[in-house]
C-alpha cells in the first residue's frame, strides 16, 4: 500500500467519486462526540491563520486517515475509489463543506460558492447526467444513508442524522462569520484554510493488498465498530468475490439490520452492546454449538463461515429469518405460557436460553408441534425458577443451554423430550434441576424475601397469582413488573418491624428470632398496589385485614390470606395473623408452584396436547 499526506485539494479539489461499500456501517457520528471537535479544530486552524503575518507558515492540521481501494467503474470517466476506512469523517467533511457553501451563498459570496461547489461536485461533462445523476456528489455513501444523501445534498433538507449534521455545522458556521468585522472577509479565511490547511493521510491500497484483512485490522482492535459490522463486511465482499448480486443481497436481507431498531445498545450481564450484536451472538451459538466470548464474536463467526458449506445467500437468508424470529420472542406479549416464560426471563436478566429458543422456535410446526415446544419451555422455566428460588448459580448457565440444543438437533422432532431428559440429567450445584422436595423446602422455609432480588420474589408471587384464577375468576390480567406505573409491590403480612403490634409469645425462648426469619419466607407475603403498600405499613392484623379487604382484587390476597386455603383445617383463619398460619398458607402456595413449575417426570407424564395447561 502507498501512503501520503494531503490537503483537502488533493482529496475533494479533482473530479473523483468515492464510494462507501453497501457491507459498511451507515452514518453514526453526532454532535457531542464528532461534529462539535472537528468544527472546534476547524476555528480554531482558521483562526491561527487569520491572525498570522503575511510572511508566517500556519500549521497545518491533522484530521486522520483514510484508506481507499481502487475501483473502476465503467459507466463514467470518473476516478473511482472505494473507502475501505475513514467514511465517516469523509462524509461529515463533506457535509460541513456543504453547510459552508450554504452561507456562503446567504453571504451572496459567489467566489467562495464556486471554490465550495470544487468540492462538493464532479464535472458534468464526465458522466451521464440522466443515467447516472449521483456521480454529481464526490461521495457517495453506503446504500442506507443514500436516500437521505441526496436530500440533504439538494438543499431538500430532513431530520436525519446527516441532516442534523448539515443544520448543526451551518448554525456554527454563521453565528461565526457573525461575529466577525468583516464576514466575507472571515469567510475567505475559511475557504482558504479547508483547501491549504486540513491535512489527512491517504492510504492507497495496491493490487495485492486484501481489502477485507486491512478493513478487519483497522477496524478491530479497540475501537467502537461492532462486531455485526466486521460480520457485514465479511460476508459482502465473500459475496462480492462470488460475484452474487450484492445490491440485491443487501436489499432483500440486510437493510433492517442498519436501522435503529438493531444498533440500539442493550445491556447483557455487565456488557452494553448493541442489540444486532446481541443477536448473532445467540444466532451463532445456535448453529456452531460453540461458546465464546462477546468479544470473539466476529473471530468464531469467520471460524463458522470457513467450515460451512452455505453458499452467503443462504447464511444472508437464514440470519434474516432468525432475526424475524428473535423479533417474535423479544416481543411477545406477556400473557400467557410462552409470555410469562419470556417475561421472567427478562426480569431475572438472563438471556442464556435465548440459542435454545430461537432454535425450537425455527423448527417448523411439521417438525416440532407448538405443544412439544411449549412442553420444553416449560421446562426451561421450571429449570430456572426452580434454581432461582434455591438461589443456586447461574454460572455454566451458557454451557447448559448448549448442550440443550446439542440435545435438541438431534431429535428436533421430539425436542422437548431431549430438553427435559436433558436437564434432569444434569449433576452439581452449578447445574442440576433442583428436585420437587428441595424446591417445596426452600418455599416454605427459606427467607425469600431477604434471600433474593425483590424482582425475583415479586416473579414468584405473580406467577401464583396467575395459577389461582379459575374461569369462574373475572379475567383481569395483573399487572406485571415491566408495567411500572402499574407495578405491584411485595406486602409483608406479618410486618418486618413486627413488634409494633405483635408481641413475642410466652413461651417463645428465642424471643422472636424465628420469628423474625419466618416473616420473610412465603406464606407471609402477598401483592399490592405500590400506593396501598405504605399506607398498612405496620399496622395490627385487624386494622390491616379491613384494608386488604376493601382495596385488594388480587386471588393471592383473598384466596389465601383473608380466607382459608383449601383444606388448611383452620375454622377461624382470618380471626387471627401467626406463625401457624404462615406455614400453612406457605404449604399451601408451594403446591401451587409445584404444579406451575413441574420437574421432568411430572412434564413428560402430560400429554402432549395439554402441555400448555398449567395444572
Amino acid at each position: 500500500m502507498r501512503a501520503d499526506t494531503v490537503d483537502l485539494r488533493r482529496i475533494f479539489g479533482r473530479d473523483i467519486r468515492y464510494t462507501v461499500p453497501l457491507f459498511q456501517r451507515p452514518y453514526v457520528w453526532d454532535r457531542d462526540e464528532n461534529w462539535a471537535p472537528l468544527w472546534a479544530d476547524i476555528r480554531r486552524t482558521i483562526e491561527l491563520a487569520e491572525q498570522a503575518t503575511e510572511n508566517e507558515t500556519v500549521a497545518p492540521h491533522f484530521l486522520g486517515a483514510l484508506v481507499f481501494d481502487e475501483t473502476p467503474y465503467l459507466s463514467s470517466n470518473l476516478e473511482t475509489r472505494q473507502v475501505i476506512d475513514g467514511q465517516q469523517r469523509l462524509t461529515t467533511l463533506q457535509l460541513f463543506l456543504f453547510a459552508a457553501r450554504i452561507s456562503a451563498t446567504a453571504l451572496d459570496h459567489e467566489r467562495s460558492v464556486r471554490l465550495l461547489s470544487k468540492f462538493l461536485e464532479n464535472d458534468e461533462d464526465l458522466f451521464d447526467r440522466d443515467g447516472h445523476p449521483d456521480h454529481l456528489y464526490k461521495i457517495w455513501p453506503t446504500n442506507a444513508d443514500r436516500e437521505e444523501f441526496r436530500t440533504v445534498m439538494t438543499g431538500h433538507g430532513g431530520t436525519g442524522r446527516l441532516a442534523q449534521a448539515v443544520a448543526y455545522f451551518q448554525q456554527e458556521i454563521s453565528s461565526w462569520l457573525a461575529e466577525a468585522t468583516d464576514p466575507e472577509e472571515r469567510l475567505g479565511a475559511l475557504v482558504q484554510t479547508m483547501r491549504e490547511h486540513l491535512r489527512l493521510v491517504i492510504i492507497d491500497l495496491e493490487k495485492h493488498d486484501d481489502a477485507q484483512v486491512v478493513f478487519e485490522t483497522l477496524n478491530s482492535r479497540g475501537t467502537p465498530l461492532e462486531k455485526a459490522d466486521l460480520i457485514k463486511n465479511l460476508l459482502f465482499r465473500t459475496a462480492e468475490h462470488a460475484g452474487a448480486d450484492v445490491d440485491r443481497l443487501y436489499t432483500t436481507y440486510w437493510f433492517p439490520f442498519d436501522q435503529d431498531e438493531w444498533r440500539t445498545e442493550q445491556r447483557t450481564g455487565r456488557i452494553t452492546r448493541s442489540r444486532l450484536d446481541v443477536f448473532l451472538t445467540h444466532w451463532l451459538i445456535m448453529r456452531s454449538r460453540r461458546d465464546f466470548t462477546s468479544s470473539a464474536l466476529f473471530k468464531e463467526f469467520e471460524r463458522w463461515l470457513a467450515a460451512s458449506s452455505a453458499s452467503t445467500e443462504d447464511v444472508f437468508a437464514e440470519l434474516a429469518r432468525y432475526a424475524d424470529i428473535y423479533e417474535r420472542i423479544d416481543h411477545h406479549p406477556t400473557d400467557g405460557v410462552e409470555g410469562r416464560f419470556l417475561y421472567r426471563m427478562k426480569v431475572m436478566d438472563t438471556s442464556t436460553p435465548m440459542p435454545l429458543l430461537l432454535f425450537l422456535y425455527g423448527l417448523e410446526e411439521g417438525v416440532l408441534s407448538s405443544e412439544r415446544r411449549l412442553r420444553a419451555i416449560r421446562a426451561v422455566d421450571s429449570y430456572l425458577m426452580r434454581r432461582t428460588i434455591l438461589n443456586l448459580t447461574n454460572r455454566d448457565y451458557n454451557h447448559v443451554f448448549r448442550e440443550l440444543v446439542t440435545a435438541a438437533a438431534r431429535q428436533p422432532e421430539y425436542a422437548d423430550e431431549a430438553v427435559i431428559k436433558t436437564l434432569s440429567s444434569m449433576q452439581g450445584p452449578h447445574r442440576q434441576w433442583p428436585t420437587d422436595a428441595e424446591f417445596r423446602t426452600a418455599l416454605e422455609q427459606a427467607p425469600l424475601y431477604s434471600r433474593l432480588y425483590r424482582s425475583r420474589v415479586r416473579i414468584l408471587l405473580e406467577a401464583l397469582e396467575d395459577a389461582l384464577r379459575t374461569d369462574h375468576t373475572e379475567q383481569l390480567v395483573p399487572p406485571v413488573g415491566e408495567q411500572v406505573s402499574a407495578k405491584l409491590t411485595i406486602e409483608h403480612v406479618m410486618p418486618q418491624s413486627w413488634r409494633d403490634n405483635w408481641p413475642v409469645l410466652e413461651d417463645d425462648l428465642q424471643e422472636g428470632a424465628e420469628r423474625d426469619e419466618l416473616v420473610h419466607t412465603l406464606g407471609n407475603l402477598t401483592l399490592l398496589t405500590g400506593r396501598l403498600n405504605p399506607a398498612l405499613g405496620n399496622m395490627a392484623w385487624e386494622s390491616k385485614k379491613q384494608l386488604l379487604g376493601e382495596h385488594s382484587l388480587l386471588r393471592l390476597t383473598h384466596g389465601t390470606l383473608l380466607n382459608s386455603p383449601e383444606d388448611s383445617g383452620i375454622t377461624d383463619w382470618a380471626a387471627h395473623w401467626d406463625e401457624h398460619r404462615i406455614r400453612v398458607r406457605g404449604s399451601y402456595l408451594a403446591s401451587i408452584a409445584l404444579r406451575i413449575w413441574l420437574f421432568a417426570d411430572g412434564l413428560l407424564s402430560l400429554p402432549v396436547d395439554s402441555a400448555s395447561a398449567v395444572n
